[in-house]
């Protein structure tokens, strides 16, 4: 509309100049000028431009188009209509610690105080721009009276369901909960929320302390479980071995014989040897001369690479390195000496 005002009076200047035909300096001479700029000015108000993410409508008058125009390129309008371009692609609000909204500070549902930054990037659906512009003049309008306040309001009623020990962990249902938000908010508006962001997620000092208190407490009762399970297993190994003595016992003395019984284990059927053992009235020593003698023998074998001196008529051991070279040799015990 501007572009019109000013061809019509560069049109009007051409005309006077065309009247002046009989002054001294033959200013009508120049009356091409102001008509050459006028059809300029009229031709570029017929034309515009749109990028790839702008949408435009055209306004008649004050009266807002019902069409939308978001196709790049060249297009055509009328000169006497104004054109609003709005961008609708990839726009970012950003509520952080620098930025001039701030950040976000809100309650949880236990009243602790949280707070965090926010990143949301969305677009505006473009059939839903004629009715945005009858609203809102601009697109600077819309985001400071609409967007802002929406998005102020949403981020800070989003963390009020969750409690103090939960918002930090809970970042994916923190965001889906102010798309939620957003998008029942300023769907009417024609705003399409593509990614909520929130980060940073920080809780008051008293209640960060407290909290992390607690933690300590759940990580000393893990560390408690985990001694009593140890000692709980040290215990079953001791009682195994015990019963394996036994039973061993009960074998070499009392000729205790053995059979072999199907248990359930861990939900599984093993196969277990299991002793029966000899009453105490039934127990016949078995541990002989013979036996005694070859246990005697074995003891002697796992000292490999030493030599053992064993005197006639006492119990006494006496072990002694083994001579250079004798490495690896099987000590037998000292010859008895003659009578």
């Amino acid at each position: 509309m501007v572009s019109i005002v000013f061809a019509l009076l560069l049109v009007a200047v051409g005309v006077v100049l065309l009247r002046l035909r009989n002054h001294k300096w033959n200013l009508h001479r120049y009356a091409a000028i102001p008509f050459a700029l006028a059809v300029i000015l009229f031709g570029s108000a017929c034309f515009y431009r749109l990028d790839a993410g702008e949408a435009a409508v055209t306004k008649t008058f004050g009266t807002v188009g019902d069409d939308a125009i978001s196709a790049t390129g060249i297009h055509l309008k009328a000169p006497w209509q104004d054109l609003i371009v709005f961008d609708i692609r990839n726009q970012t609000i950003s509520l952080a610690e620098g930025e001039s909204s701030g950040r976000v500070s809100t309650v949880t549902s236990d009243n602790a105080t949280v707070v965090y930054d926010v990143t949301i990037r969305y677009s505006l659906n473009p059939t839903m721009l004629p009715e945005i512009i009858r609203q809102y003049p601009d697109q600077e309008t819309f985001i400071s009276r609409a967007v802002l306040p929406g998005v102020s309001s949403v981020t800070r009623d989003a963390p009020t369901t969750l409690t103090a020990a939960t918002v930090r962990q809970s970042r994916t249902d923190l965001a889906k909960r102010i798309t939620t938000g957003l998008e029942t908010r300023l769907g009417d508006v024609g705003v399409t929320v593509e990614q909520v962001d929130p980060k940073a997620i920080t809780l008051d000092q008293t209640v960060q302390a407290n909290y992390d208190k607690v933690q300590s407490s759940l990580a000393n009762a893990e560390a408690a479980k985990a001694d009593l399970q140890t000692a709980l297993a040290d215990a079953e190994i001791t009682k195994t071995e015990a019963q394996a003595t036994s039973d061993a016992d009960q074998i070499i003395r009392c000729g205790a014989t053995s059979t072999s019984k199907e248990e359930l284990i861990n939900g599984k059927k093993v196969t277990a040897v299991k002793v029966v053992p000899v009453p105490s009235e039934k127990c016949q020593n078995r541990l002989n001369e013979q036996v005694l003698m070859s246990k005697y023998i074995d003891m002697l074998k796992e000292h490999t690479g030493s030599l053992i001196v064993v005197p006639q008529g006492t119990q006494n051991l006496l072990q002694l390195p083994s001579p250079a070279g004798a490495a690896g040799a099987t000590p037998t015990p000292s010859p008895s000496p003659k009578p």
